[in-house]
């Protein structure tokens, strides 16, 4: 059987188009095939040139300094297109004659730190990406140091990247981070050294100490670390590493969850301080540049309050081939949100509120209804990704962060957000949807009481007091099973015969008597074992909770013992006891004799979903005398 698609593991063709020092690339990839109801798909490039440098553009243009071989790499990516990206494959390219005068240009630092990192695109399960690593030396005063990237967060319980490759050319080399953090405890050994920092920089062992509590704070974070180090940073130069990231097919069940990855400089000088960049990724299911994310989508209701804050990030991207001068997002808030509460975090591009701009200026206008938030951007620039010209495609991307509050505790099901979003005066985009899910969590408990049955006449309560443990979902909205088990221990049956009248002649220790009556008493002890392997049950309210459900009931050991009686009297006084003679027999134990099972109806009012609550249940055995019981009990859930 063929595959359905398969074009897609076709690695693109690169092409290198010119002569000499006149070079250009180009790529031949499959067929897009558009995603139905979505905008035009199209490809998005990154390419890896092999010296270091790398590209954006569908065709770039080459400017090799040296002679040699190079291997160069192309990230395609299939942006509103059903199938997979296009494998890597490289290619090499012989150059024979370097470029003169050659001159090329990052566009990759957009603040003042020393060190950023870069995506080519966001996660897919089962694709790979390209994380990309920009470091300088901007001060001069870290021409030396180690550069980690910390990833697979703790909190998802899972791996979801694997580190294929990784691609330096600045001679960086593999360290550890236990010898980093061996060096760091190290005392500065030069009087000249510490000197040379200056009078106002931190003494090295501060330095130090602060540098190894961030390193410890991203290994409580992240499972997973690399680590390089650097040795050559000029003042003046920029230099970049290139880590190939697989994404692993667990992170399927994340898809639309926001994940981070965090790259960090620590330079061998004490006197610049280490620095972090923290990058924030979607798991997507399709590639798509406008997207609705939410950050911490696996909420704990366990300790959620009403004031628990929710953050989301619409992402998008101009790509068409002319500016944008209004940008209009549209989301449509989930009911349990209040869109009082929400509040602007962060905007790209940066815009002032429209209520304290003047006429004409560049801002951005919130407006709110009772079930949806609207951001518009009037009067920015926003380049088209296919504009010509345009060189760094991060110009052509823009943001909303913003925050919310619950109305008050919502009930424990998932909700979720979308978005539409506006360029201009074109049809509106649609977002995915952000889905907020509350983790799971397990409720043990206790729960005692005593049964009684009808059956009988006799509504007492008897028996011993059944102990037993529960286990359930923690305060669910949904209907879910619990399961239970309950400990038994020293039940008593007893039993006793009516006195048999026996006026037989008898010696007792040498004397006669007279024998007045017999008699038997009998006591049966039983340690059983109840399970509650089935019962589902539902929750109407806070209060009040419904529960049906099937019990087995295993007799662990069943012990008899029967005592004989003797009633003995004088032969001149027959009316009067003279004496009581007892003979006990104690069976053995029969283990595991039998075996019963019982369907039930429960119901419970309190605090059922954590806390106290009280219980009344019928159960209706299967086998036995008295097959109708009942089950009174108090329960206290955690």
């Amino acid at each position: 059987m063929q595959p359905a698609f398969p074009q897609d593991t076709v690695p693109a063709e690169i092409e290198v188009r010119g002569t000499d020092d006149s070079l250009h690339l180009a790529a031949k990839l499959r067929p897009l095939r558009q995603i139905s109801g979505a905008p035009a798909s199209f490809y998005t490039y990154f390419w890896e040139l092999g010296d270091g440098t790398f590209s954006f553009s569908p065709s770039p243009v080459l400017s090799y300094k040296d002679t040699g071989t190079y291997q160069v790499r192309l990230y395609a990516t299939n942006n509103y297109d059903d199938g997979k990206a296009p494998p890597t494959k490289p290619r090499p390219i012989k150059v024979i004659k370097p470029v003169k005068n050659s001159t090329w240009a990052s566009h990759f630092f957009h603040g003042a730190g020393n060190i950023e990192m870069k995506i080519n695109r966001n996660p897919k399960p089962g694709e790979d990406f390209m994380a990309l690593i920009g470091y300088r030396n901007m001060a001069g005063d870290a021409g030396s140091g180690t550069i980690l990237l910390f990833y697979n967060e703790k909190q998802f319980g899972h791996a979801g990247f694997d580190l294929t490759e990784k691609r330096s050319y600045h001679g960086e080399d593999s360290t550890s981070l236990a010898a980093l953090l061996t060096k760091l405890e190290t005392p500065e050994a030069s009087p000249d050294l510490a000197l040379a920092r200056g009078p106002n920089a931190m003494p090295a062992a501060e330095s130090n100490a602060a540098a190894k509590a961030m390193l410890q704070a991203m290994q409580a974070s992240y499972s997973h670390h690399t680590v390089l180090h650097y040795s050559n940073a000029g003042k003046t130069t920029e230099q970049f590493l290139f880590l190939n990231m697989h994404t692993l097919p667990e992170m399927v069940q994340d898809t639309n969850a926001t994940v981070t990855m965090t790259a960090m400089m620590v330079p061998d000088n004490a006197a610049a301080p280490p620095e972090v960049y923290e990058l924030e990724m979607a798991i997507v299911a399709s590639h798509d540049p406008n997207r609705l994310q939410l950050r911490h989508h696996r909420i704990n209701y366990r300790f959620m309050g009403k004031k628990k804050e929710l953050t989301y990030k619409i992402q998008f991207q101009n790509t068409g081939k002319g500016p944008a001068k209004k940008v209009a997002i549209g989301i449509a808030v989930p009911r349990q949100l209040n869109t009082e509460t929400i509040k602007l975090k962060e905007v790209s591009p940066f815009c002032i509120p429209c209520d304290s701009a003047y006429q004409r200026q560049s801002c951005i206008d919130t407006v709110r209804t009772r079930d949806s938030i609207y951001f518009v951007f009037n009067n920015i620039y926003l380049p088209g990704l296919q504009q010509e010209g345009v060189t760094d495609p991060d110009s052509t991307k823009g943001f909303v962060r913003y925050s919310v509050l619950f109305k008050k505790k919502p009930k424990k099901i998932p909700f979720s957000s979308s978005a539409a979003i506006i360029f201009d005066k074109n049809e509106p985009i649609y977002t995915n949807r952000a889905t907020a899910r509350f983790i799971k969590g397990f409720s043990p408990g206790i729960i005692a009481g005593y049964t009684f049955s009808p059956n009988t006449g006799d509504y007492t309560l008897r028996g011993p007091l059944q102990l037993g443990a529960v286990l359930a979902p923690f305060a669910p909205s949904r209907p879910y099973f619990q399961v239970e088990v309950f400990a038994g221990l020293l039940e008593k049956e007893s039993s006793q015969t009516a006195i048999v009248r026996d006026k037989r002649d008898t010696t007792f220790n040498g004397q006669v008597y007279l024998i007045r009556g017999r008699n038997q008493a009998t006591t049966t002890t039983r340690q059983s074992l109840q399970i509650v392997p089935l019962h589902f049950r539902y929750n109407f309210n806070n209060w009040v909770g419904l529960g049906v459900g099937a019990m087995a009931q295993i007799n662990i050991a069943t012990k008899t013992t029967v005592e004989s009686k003797v009633y003995l009297t004088e032969v001149q006084q027959p009316d009067v006891l003279a004496n009581t003679v007892s003979q006990t027999t104690v069976n053995d134990p029969k283990w595991f004799a039998s075996f019963n099972a019982a369907p039930f109806l429960d119901l419970q009012v309190g605090k059922i979903k954590s806390g106290p609550a009280v219980g009344l249940r019928y159960l209706r055995q299967v086998t036995g005398d008295t097959p109708d019981r009942f089950f009174l009990y108090a329960i206290y859930k955690l």
